[in-house]
């Protein structure tokens, strides 16, 4: 039998993203050997996009927020892109160790898919279009203030599915597990997409919106593949990378974190 579509993109993903880090790796104790640097920075080069995508797709990607040494002084350089920005460095710092995480964490996503044990999923391309757009226009639509509510988050994001031109519900369809009904803020149906919506603010910080994201995934799971959980965070998740990242190794679930 012909592998899949998806198993062959998987593959390649994963072989790409091995020879990337093996790469990265020789960059940062300076070992280039028998190539030579010109060679293996050339490699990273020609790959950074595709393996930045891989990385993103795989939902490890993050930004960095870098501040001077104490004994130094000076600003805190926000949001770098360690991709972008592999052969510089910030305050004598290079970025190459947390793109090689990065890196590591998307290996290890592609391995637990190409596995089926059911702990990952890949999301199909929309639903990462979906999630990116998100990203990029969440934060721009409270720049007279922050939301005030949780229904002011959901407001925007449907803002943005319908600028995407995504056919969606709201509020409509329930799922039932035993006696508790549970009823997603908005539905992709030709995404198999759940889409949640959080407000972390003063008094409902990150535990409680775990607590939360565990109940919703044992309702929401049993009727949608996919779930994403939108969290607009008013200054109370200390760690944002780690919870969307445990989320989405141990449940496969999505989550994205936009700080005000």
């Amino acid at each position: 039998m012909a592998a899949s579509k998806n198993t062959i993109l998987i593959e390649k993903r994963l072989e790409l993203l091995r020879k990337f880090h093996e790469a990265l790796g020789r960059c940062s104790h300076e070992n280039f050997e028998p190539e030579g640097e010109d060679k293996v920075r050339s490699f990273i080069n020609r790959n950074l996009i595709a393996a930045r995508n891989a990385v993103r797709d795989a939902g490890t990607f993050k930004l960095l927020n870098i501040s001077a040494p104490p004994m130094i002084g000076g600003r805190v350089i926000p949001n770098i892109d360690p991709f972008e920005n592999l052969f510089e460095s910030f305050y004598g710092l290079s970025v190459i160790p947390a793109a090689m995480d990065a890196v590591e964490q998307a290996i290890g996503f592609y391995e637990h898919v190409q596995t089926e044990d059911g702990l990952v999923t890949l999301a199909p391309k929309e639903a990462i279009d979906i999630e990116a757009a998100i990203e990029r226009t969440l934060r721009p639509s409270f720049r007279a203030g922050p939301p005030s509510s949780e229904r002011d988050v959901q407001d925007a994001v449907e803002d943005t599915l319908r600028a995407l031109g995504v056919d969606f519900t709201r509020d409509k369809e329930v799922t039932t597990v035993g006696a508790k009904a549970f009823r997603p803020d908005f539905i992709v149906a030709s995404l198999d997409l759940a889409i949640e919506i959080k407000f972390a603010k003063p008094g409902h910080g990150a535990a409680l919106i775990q607590d939360e994201i565990a109940a919703d995934i044992t309702g929401y799971k049993t009727k949608w593949r996919h779930l994403l959980v939108v969290i607009y965070d008013l200054g109370v998740i200390d760690d944002p990378h780690q919870m969307r990242v445990s989320n989405l190794n141990l449940f496969g679930v999505s989550v994205i974190v936009i700080k005000h």
